[in-house]
């Protein structure tokens, strides 16, 4: 069963959430203890732990995220809660980015931890391991509010479609659907091929609401497509599917065609 859930962790980590372009945070008023203002490293590193990280661990590391509860159910484990200070500052700099890469099974952790250092570059895993250190120190209240602005759906589509496109699709596909995700660049390297540009309007216009169901539920490889596309319907339920299809539509500034 372990090795069943560790298989759904890294399909659903590896194949994508999520970024914020920026993370820096507005000014509060005097009254307040001013925020804490993320370096460069800082916000590159939270834009790829949202992509990779916060399906289990959570947008704020709460360890609450959309994997969490089944992990737990299934697992027995429970995502860290990386907003614990005194752990993190136990761990160290050098002992989380030694976890990220290396994984839970060979750092006396879950196995279900995946080794990311097999699949993200160092620099991006050293970047991770920036922002989870300050995690514990950001405004609970500004942070939140700034990502539940960058999760916010585009008109017409609906609220949950944003939300899981950037848990499950901005890795490879960017996080504004670009195809400039994290592992772009790896796939046009090792494989010769790139995520799709969702934003592309002439592409999508010619293709149906079912023609997108199906290759976001099966895969590409199902479709005649890469087969580096991971089929999703192990994962997601139909109606978030169906969620997925209206924002690909909304950002693509394409008509539903049933």
């Amino acid at each position: 069963m372990k090795h069943w859930i560790r298989a759904l962790v890294l399909a659903a980590l590896g194949a994508g959430l999520a970024a914020l372009p920026l993370l820096a945070q507005a000014p509060q008023p005097d009254s307040a203890v001013a925020p804490l203002k993320l370096t460069a490293r800082q916000e590159r590193g939270a834009q790829a732990y949202l992509a990779y990280c916060a399906m289990c661990h959570g947008d704020h590391g709460a360890g609450d995220g959309p994997l969490a509860a089944e992990l737990t159910r299934r697992g027995g484990v429970r995502p860290a809660h990386l907003d614990d200070a005194a752990r993190l500052e136990q761990l160290g700099g050098a002992g989380l980015r030694r976890v990220i890469m290396r994984g839970g099974a060979h750092t006396r952790r879950s196995n279900l931890m995946p080794a990311w250092g097999e699949r993200l570059a160092p620099g991006v895993v050293a970047d991770i391991a920036e922002y989870v250190r300050v995690l514990p120190r950001l405004n609970p209240g500004i942070p939140a509010a700034t990502i539940a602005k960058y999760l916010a759906a585009p008109p017409g589509s609906p609220a949950e479609g944003r939300t899981l496109f950037v848990h499950f699709c901005s890795g490879c596909h960017g996080p504004e659907g670009k195809g400039d995700g994290f592992n772009a660049d790896t796939l046009r390297v090792r494989h010769k091929i790139r995520p799709r540009n969702l934003t592309e309007t002439e592409y999508f216009a010619k293709k149906t609401d079912r023609e997108l169901y199906a290759t976001i539920a099966l895969g590409g490889g199902h479709m005649g497509k890469s087969v580096f596309m991971p089929g999703w319907t192990y994962r997601l339920s139909p109606a978030q599917i169906k969620n997925l299809v209206s924002y690909v539509r909304a950002i693509s500034n394409t008509p539903s065609r049933p």
